[in-house]
C-alpha cells in the first residue's frame, strides 16, 4: 500500500490583476520586499542573483513554529518564475508563477504548486491549512500589485 505522505499535493489558482505585466513581474520577483506584505513571512532575502535566476530565502512563522525555506528561482521576464526547493520543511516543492498579458493594464496570473512533506504531523498541519494560507498569500500579492 503506497504511503499517503509520498503523494504530491497540488494547488493551482488563476486570477487577474489590474496592472501592466511589467509592474506585476517586478512585484513577484522582488523577494527582498516579501516580508513587508506576505502573511507568515518574517524575513525575506535574495541570497544569490544571476542573469535569469535567484536563490531566495524566506523565514516563515505559522502556528507557533518557524522555518527557513530556500528556493532556486529561474525566470523569464513577464513570462514565468519557477521555484524549486533547495532547503525547507518540504520533502519536495515546486511552484510557478505564469504571466499572461490581457491588455496594457491587465494581467492574468496563474500560480501552481506541488509539494510533499516527510513529517506526518507537519503534513497534517500544512494539508489542513494550505488552501487558506495560499489564498491569503495570493491576496497579499494582489493587493501589493494593485496598490
Amino acid at each position: 500500500m503506497p504511503s499517503v505522505l509520498s503523494d504530491l499535493k497540488k494547488y493551482t489558482r488563476t486570477f487577474r490583476v489590474t496592472k501592466n505585466i511589467n509592474e506585476v513581474f517586478d512585484v513577484l520577483n522582488n523577494v527582498d520586499d516579501y516580508e513587508s506584505f506576505i502573511p507568515f513571512c518574517s524575513q525575506s532575502e535574495i541570497i544569490d542573483e544571476q542573469d535569469n535566476a535567484i536563490t531566495a530565502s524566506l523565514k516563515l512563522s505559522f502556528l507557533g513554529s518557524s522555518s527557513e525555506f530556500i528556493t532556486q528561482n529561474e525566470f523569464k521576464r513577464n513570462e514565468f518564475i519557477d521555484m524549486n526547493l533547495v532547503k525547507g520543511p518540504f520533502n519536495s516543492f515546486n511552484a510557478s508563477w505564469l504571466f499572461n498579458p490581457i491588455n496594457e493594464d491587465e494581467t492574468q496570473m496563474t500560480f501552481k504548486m506541488t509539494y510533499s512533506i516527510n513529517n506526518p504531523i507537519t503534513d497534517l498541519i500544512i494539508s489542513k491549512n494550505i488552501d487558506t494560507v495560499s489564498e491569503r498569500i495570493i491576496e497579499a500579492f494582489k493587493q501589493k500589485i494593485e496598490a
